[in-house]
């Protein structure tokens, strides 16, 4: 997967007046891919390729790791995507032209899913259908919330991510290190972004791609996958320890009606709302694990390669 990216930004229209260092920052105990850095290296003509081993485990310390190497380079700007994905040849002049003519600090852009090249079985190509359609109904909500002149009610996350450095180096708002295997510390750093009042936006047609790996695209992970942002979104919003509430049993009650009509109704939708049940399920399974004390451990493993 990463080979992939690393050629995807081999491919980039660099825009003008912009100095780009490709930075791949590996989250683990030993440098396992320090070799294919090494090798793609002369694909990279007109920008430096850099790598750098950060072996304190949780994404939260790989994100502020990247940031602490950018403010060293004495960057104006960072960017995130996932190396689970590739970028369009254009995303980096979209995005860039983007807080050129915006006041935004903080940019998110959409992202799209791709099938993984890999024999898959129907229930995996079924999956990956909900997966590809739940996508592009968010991309659709942010185009029609979102702008470059606000991001009202769109959550900016780090799968296709711009930063001015000054958010780190006069804001002071970084990756919450605490959250290192819950997962929604880009959530919550968005959050931070707003509650202080910096300007954010959203580009339209900066597109990254997502290669979905098969053994993402099953009804257990799916189920899992929400469950944990569920804990810990909601463990978040409420800072800390949850007490069961009026408000809280009416809103499960209100999402298992929902749940015992997606399960009736699955047969003739054809398994188009088979991830909208998984996900309804794991909502519920969530919100009763943070009333019972327990937290997420979402990407205490890592999937794909």
């Amino acid at each position: 997967m990463l080979e992939a990216l690393l050629r995807s930004w081999s491919s980039l229209i660099i825009p003008e007046e912009v100095t780009v260092t490709f930075l791949v920052i590996e989250n683990d105990t030993e440098e396992r891919s320090k070799d294919l850095i090494q090798t793609l290296h002369p694909i990279f003509k007109s920008s430096k390729l850099v790598y750098a081993l950060e072996t304190e485990p949780g994404i939260p310390f790989a994100r502020n790791r990247a940031a602490r190497e950018s403010l060293k380079m004495e960057s104006d700007i960072l960017l995130f995507v996932d190396d689970d994905e590739e970028v369009a040849s254009d995303w980096l002049e979209k995005i860039i032209q983007g807080y050129r003519s915006s006041k935004a600090k903080l940019i998110g852009a959409p992202l799209r899913a791709r099938l993984p090249e890999e024999n898959l079985t129907l229930l995996q190509r079924l999956m990956f259908t909900n997966i590809k359609s739940r996508y592009r109904k968010k991309e659709m909500r942010a185009s029609r919330r979102a702008s470059l002149e606000g991001t009202s009610g769109v959550t900016i996350v780090t799968n296709n991510w711009l930063a001015d450095t000054s958010l780190f180096s006069e804001h002071n708002i970084w990756f919450d290190e605490s959250m290192r295997h819950t997962g929604g510390t880009d959530s919550k750093f968005c959050s931070e972004v707003i509650a202080q009042n910096i300007p954010t936006a959203w580009v339209r047609d900066a597109y990254v791609y997502e290669t979905i790996p098969p053994e993402r695209l099953s009804f257990l992970y799916q189920y899992r996958r929400a469950r944990d942002q569920s804990n810990t979104n909601f463990r978040r919003k409420n800072n800390g320890p949850v007490r069961l509430n009026l408000v809280l049993v009416t809103s499960i009650l209100i999402k298992l009606i929902a749940v015992v009509g997606l399960i009736l109704t699955l047969p003739f939708t054809a398994g188009r709302t088979l991830m909208t049940l998984a996900r309804a399920l794991g909502w519920i399974a969530g919100r009763a694990g943070a009333i019972a004390g327990s937290e997420s451990n979402l990407y205490s493993n890592t999937t794909g390669n």
